[in-house]
């Protein structure tokens, strides 16, 4: 039988326990939020500290006061927004064959003209030998679901800047928006040839893009980055400069541990804002269509995108905070700057909360489970009509049967 009674004081534990989790939290945004004020003024140190730290964690460059606000400017009555998203159709090898299909989803949309926006999407098959094997650094192997995927990304892009310079030459104003980070994390570890030929496939659109004056961001909704915390722990670190490989507050491994009656090891420095993240501190700093300051992503990958380094601020969309990633040259012209805020807002304005634009790109480009189904009975029946023998595997059979 069960004891109701153990049970429910088991339960009052528990409650007091994530209550007082719950409360540390909180004290730990509004201190965060402290610390962003208190470098306001004096910001430029903070700035050096960052610059010559050593840190464990990715620390965000700052290029002005960690608390500033900055309302949206006015939304250009002309303007065209442009987005581009995709979907895939991953290689299966229980499947008749192991091609695979992209499908970019494209949306254009024309405020203050009066003209119908475009929605559409174009699908590309992969089939060849060329297509599903790759060669890098000397090494020959079937493509994967990351590599296709990268490929995929890299097509989006391209599709992006080509539509957006189409936009440009017909003489209008043109705002271009990623769904997602400009930062190539997933290139990250992979062999340098795969790594610099995907990268100037996005350099040589930004390229394009910074020559023709178009702005391009990427909109990250629900990030969980902590860049800018990070920096502001840097800013609780009495040590200088900061050096967490050195840090005397760590417990070393190597120490035995302290002995009952002998007390509890120092708590970090840097320890009482830890697990907060930059939306978090942003929430409490912007009011509705204000975004932050900009700020300097610190990742390697970055080393190698020369003028077209990507920085971010943070935007409050009313619904949400976003993060928003931006080439340098985007910030560092003014009127483009402004033109991506104002347009960012509108957009997330339209579509409650999140940019219309690529909400409608995302409807475009997406494969749901029985386009792909579809997709896969096209190929069989195709293979039937033209007698070409292939093989399906017993798995795929028994999925087919499992649906008759």
């Amino acid at each position: 039988m069960l004891d109701l009674g153990a049970v429910k004081r088991q339960i009052d534990r528990m409650a007091a326990d994530q209550k007082r989790v719950q409360n540390d939290f909180f004290e730990r945004i509004d201190l965060s939020v402290r610390e962003a004020r208190r470098w306001s003024e004096d910001w430029k140190a903070l700035s050096h500290g960052v610059d010559v730290s050593r840190t464990s964690w990715l620390v965000a460059r700052l290029s002005g006061p960690p608390d500033a606000a900055c309302p949206a400017p006015e939304r250009p009555k002309h303007l065209t927004v442009i987005a581009a998203d995709g979907s895939q159709i991953f290689p299966d090898r229980h499947e008749i064959s192991s091609c695979y299909l992209l499908n970019v989803g494209y949306v254009v949309i024309h405020y203050g003209t009066g003209e119908r926006p475009t929605l559409s999407s174009r699908p590309f098959l992969y089939y060849r030998e060329e297509d599903l094997y790759e060669e890098w650094e000397g090494r020959r192997s079937m493509v994967t679901r990351e590599s296709v995927g990268i490929r995929r990304g890299a097509m989006e892009f391209t599709f992006l800047a080509d539509l957006s310079l189409q936009a440009r030459e017909e003489g209008r104003s043109v705002v271009g928006l990623s769904d997602g980070t400009l930062i190539l994390w997933s290139l990250e570890g992979r062999p340098p040839d795969l790594r610099a030929a995907t990268l100037k496939t996005y350099l040589d659109a930004f390229e394009r893009m910074r020559q023709a004056r178009v702005p391009v961001a990427g909109y990250i909704s629900s990030p969980g980055s902590a860049d800018v915390i990070n920096a502001l722990r840097v800013g609780l670190c009495p040590e200088e400069p900061t050096n967490c490989d050195r840090c005397p507050w760590k417990v070393d491994a190597r120490e035995p541990l302290l002995e009952i009656g002998q007390g509890l090891p120092p708590a970090l420095p840097c320890g009482p804002i830890e697990g907060v993240t930059d939306d978090l501190l942003f929430a409490r700093l912007l009011k509705p269509g204000e975004r932050s300051g900009v700020f300097r992503s610190q990742s390697k990958i970055l080393n190698d995108y020369g003028p077209h380094r990507i920085c971010f601020f943070y935007l409050h969309t009313g619904a949400e905070i976003a993060r928003v990633e931006v080439p340098q040259w985007v910030v560092d012209d003014p009127e483009l700057l402004d033109l991506t805020h104002a347009c960012i807002v509108d957009q997330a304005e339209k579509g409650k909360g999140y940019p219309i634009v690529l909400s409608e790109a995302h409807e475009k480009a997406i494969v749901r489970g029985a386009d792909r189904d579809l997709f896969y009975k096209f190929l069989r029946d195709t293979f039937v009509q033209n007698d070409i023998r292939a093989e399906i595997s017993l798995k795929s059979l028994k999925k087919l049967a499992a649906t008759v």
